[in-house]
């Protein structure tokens, strides 16, 4: 049933770009294009999702068929349970459940079960556990599958395709908010954040009126059932009147993409400007009455008033020298990220998953969370930033930049920026374009169908 549905639906998309491809033949007046502003310019590819009727990945998980004589029971994970007791409370005799557990566990790390997560387990006529199925990730699927007195476990792939969501609009409170109403998937707005996060101080260079533009990959299961967000390949600010644009690129010789300017410049740099994401800095470095004590002494910190439980980041790459009750400063985690760096957070509600002194920790990782701990009036982020030993002014500090990208590296960028920048000027305009994947700047996996019409 899904295979002709599928058909039928890619039958439909062919049909469509054959008429597109007609009525440029035939010249057609062009569509007005949307401003900036109004609602999200959405292109043909974005419009096909949307007319799917689907769910977020976590909500729903391929269609389960059991074979003739299976019994298939659906069952979730509770709060206290194991899989052990998920499978004996389904029906599973203990020696079973065991076994299938045993498989499972060369594909899942079984201590990474969350709570609401659910899988499949099959009976037979005797009501003995035949196998299970669960999804490990939303491109793969683990089957469990029993053989006599043995059970064993096999990787499957699912297959996807992938497109790109184009949306623009206009800031007219937080840029949150505002792309939320646009509407951008939170996840998303988390990640543009993100990595405008080293060259915007969220907290006093937005205004109102100013701009976003983002392009960033969508993945769906070919039912259309199943949908995953995936990386922003272009986002662009324009903060009264001046465009900050970054284009995601991995270099040659990189681990790993990253977000670079128009120039080759990396966005990324050594600190972060800010460790938190919606916050008000409410408390600036130097000398202030103390809140609690009633006399003026040196602040030698920023204080970011937020939310208790709101995420705290690593500012940079480095190795975690404290993470414990320090005297005053309550919950407290000190990062040294070089011989000159340092950067300390102080009055946590408590610590990120792992954090712990000789830990090491990326950029961007969430190492606690905002608290009133230690000596404070309310709650918020005590942050410090220190060079060399002694604590500076965090938003006088020059932090150093990142790579730059030169020689071959340099030329290939730009290409692909100005190929990225060609394509979204084509969904301005509601032109569909041959859009190959590695434009995208990311490799289309094995299992996944690139979902671009061509117009002849």
């Amino acid at each position: 049933m899904i295979l002709n549905r599928n058909r039928h639906l890619f039958a439909g998309i062919a049909l469509f770009a054959f008429g597109v491809s007609l009525g440029y033949l035939i010249d057609l007046p062009t569509p007005n294009v949307e401003s900036a502003g109004t609602a999200p310019v959405i292109s043909q590819e974005e419009n096909y999702l949307d007319s799917a009727n689907y769910v977020p990945v976590d909500d729903t998980a391929p269609d389960e068929s059991p074979e003739p004589g299976l019994n298939l029971i659906q069952v979730t994970v509770k709060r206290g349970q194991g899989m052990m007791d998920i499978l004996v409370k389904s029906g599973a005799d203990r020696k079973d459940a065991y076994k299938a557990i045993k498989a499972l566990s060369q594909h899942y790390n079984m201590k990474k079960l969350q709570i609401g997560q659910t899988l499949y387990a099959a009976y037979d006529a005797d009501s003995r556990l035949s196998g299970l199925n669960m999804q490990k990730d939303f491109d793969h699927m683990i089957r469990v599958s029993r053989t006599d007195d043995n059970f064993n476990a096999a990787l499957e792939d699912l297959p996807s395709i992938k497109i790109t969501r184009h949306v623009e609009g206009v800031i007219s409170d937080s840029l949150f908010q505002s792309a939320y109403r646009e509407g951008l998937p939170n996840r998303v707005i988390v990640d543009m954040i993100r990595i405008f996060s080293f060259d915007v101080d969220f907290q006093r260079e937005i205004r109102k009126g100013d701009s976003f533009e983002i392009l960033y990959e969508r993945k769906m299961s070919e039912d259309g059932r199943r949908v995953e967000e995936g990386n922003i390949l272009f986002a662009k600010l324009t903060l009264r009147g001046k465009p900050i644009s970054l284009y995601r690129y991995k270099p040659a010789k990189a681990l790993f993409a990253d977000y670079f300017h128009a120039n080759g410049q990396s966005a990324k740099k050594a600190l972060m400007r800010t460790p938190i994401e919606g916050a008000r800095l409410s408390s600036y470095y130097g000398k202030r009455k103390h809140p609690v004590l009633g006399y003026t002494r040196m602040h030698k910190g920023l204080d970011f008033a937020a939310p208790t439980g709101t995420p705290i980041m690593a500012a940079g790459d480095g190795i975690v020298e404290r993470a414990s009750r320090y005297g005053s400063y309550g919950n407290y985690v000190r990062i040294r990220h070089n011989g000159t760096y340092k950067t300390a957070y102080a009055h946590l509600s408590k610590y990120g998953r792992g954090i712990k002194a000789g830990k090491r920790v990326k950029q961007g990782q969430i190492i606690g969370y905002v608290g009133a701990t230690g000596r404070v009036t309310a709650r918020h982020l005590h942050y410090e930033v220190l060079v060399n030993g002694k604590q500076v002014n965090p938003l006088r500090l020059k932090i150093p930049t990142g790579i730059t990208l030169k020689g071959k590296d340099k030329k290939k960028f730009v290409t692909l920026a100005a190929d990225v920048d060609q394509h979204i000027n084509a969904l301005k305009h509601n032109i569909l374009l041959t859009w190959n994947q590695k434009v995208a700047l990311n490799d289309t996996g094995k299992n996944e169908k690139s979902l671009f019409l061509q117009s002849y």
